[in-house]
């Protein structure tokens, strides 16, 4: 494209500590930092300080929107800001704002706010059910990250095929083997977890499935195992429920909860674990997956949703809705040495097939085409 774009992109998320919203917008900026072209980009956010991100050059400038309250930014702070920079495309996060004066294209990564309601504070998920349909039928194009999700927007919300591009999300370079002994010997200093554990990470919330993964947990402590159990996240709605199941299974000594973990720290926690169980129950794409594979970490995680379809044959998987299903599943990785390489093997392919470029690339063809 011989014209040059004045693009702006919704990066609220980054600083936010919300796992994959904000991991997709970081790395997706930075994709599109090593993808040739003249187009400019403006980067709106939010927060009291100015986001950290790495090797950007003259082509992105960084705006801070106010208020920063998403109740007045969206309908208020950003269409005054989008018609200031005199904008050629928006890119928004789940709702576009209203009156936009330019193009808009919206990444709606999934509608488990619309499959289950319950899992949502009664507030966001009205919310949700009301905007993120709006902003679908408004915008002119839509991102999702995976064809399961692609396939809801079009069941659910009526959208044409033709309006939705599917561009997969990816690890980024971090996410790598390392040297096993040497990320064991780091997080037991830095967060006094030794080795060998089990690992979940991601937001801690009911859609996630933890009850029930503490619960299959709970089976394998009685029958001995020597692994205890590491739970990596932000605390979400409902995450007592978590909390209480610990405490009913009498596994306080055995089951640790880190808290948020700064990105460069994950890596090191994927490495030294000796299973990655993602047990959730609805997922529009579930990147922690792919960042255990691409550590080469033996996975376990769902069938159903998008976690199946992003899998593929690198992970074991389990039906969600049965924790002696996923109990089952982590007895038989723990006891078979040679299941363990052979996962650790088939995840570390299957994660090459996801690649920020590619993905960086593909949303930048979405900004040409609107």
């Amino acid at each position: 494209m011989d014209s040059s774009l004045r693009i702006g992109i919704d990066i609220h998320s980054i600083g936010s500590k919300k796992g994959g919203n904000e991991t997709y917008y970081r790395e997706l900026v930075g994709g599109l930092a090593t993808v040739g072209c003249k187009h400019q980009f403006v980067l709106y956010y939010a927060q009291p300080n100015r986001p950290v991100l790495k090797d950007l050059d003259g082509r992105f400038s960084l705006k801070q929107v106010r208020p920063s309250r998403r109740v007045l930014r969206i309908p208020f702070g950003l269409p005054w800001r989008m018609r200031q920079e005199k904008l050629d495309v928006f890119h928004a996060q789940y709702i576009v704002p209203p009156f936009p004066s330019c193009k808009t294209v919206v990444s709606i990564f999934d509608l488990a706010h619309e499959r289950f309601p319950e899992f949502f504070h009664p507030w966001e998920g009205r919310a949700l059910r009301t905007l993120v349909r709006w902003s679908a039928k408004r915008a002119d194009h839509i991102v999702t990250v995976s064809h399961f999700s692609a396939r809801d927007l079009i069941e659910i919300y009526g959208v044409k095929p033709e309006k939705i591009t599917v561009v997969h999300l990816a690890a980024s370079d971090d996410f790598r083997p390392m040297a096993r002994e040497v990320c064991r010997e780091y997080v037991r200093n830095k967060w006094g977890v030794a080795s060998p554990y089990i690992l979940y990470a991601g937001r801690l919330q009911a859609r996630k499935n933890l009850v029930r993964l503490v619960e299959a947990y709970s089976g394998l402590h009685r029958k001995g195992i020597a692994e205890n159990l590491v739970l990596v996240g932000k605390q979400d709605w409902q995450a007592d429920e978590i909390l209480d199941c610990v405490r009913k299974h009498g596994l306080e000594s055995r089951v640790s909860f880190l808290g948020y973990v700064p990105g460069e720290d994950l890596p090191y926690l994927y490495n030294a674990a000796k299973l990655f169980v993602y047990p959730s129950i609805f997922e529009g794409f579930g990147l922690p997956v792919v960042e255990s594979m691409a550590c080469g970490t033996p996975t376990i995680t769902s069938q159903g949703s998008s976690l199946e379809e992003i899998a593929g044959d690198g992970a074991l998987l389990v039906d969600p809705l049965s924790a002696a299903s996923i109990g089952d599943a982590m007895a038989r990785a723990l006891q078979d040495p040679t299941l363990l390489q052979s996962l650790s093997e088939r995840g570390l392919a299957r994660s090459k097939q996801f690649s920020y470029r590619t993905a960086a690339a593909k949303t930048l063809a979405i900004y040409e085409s609107v």
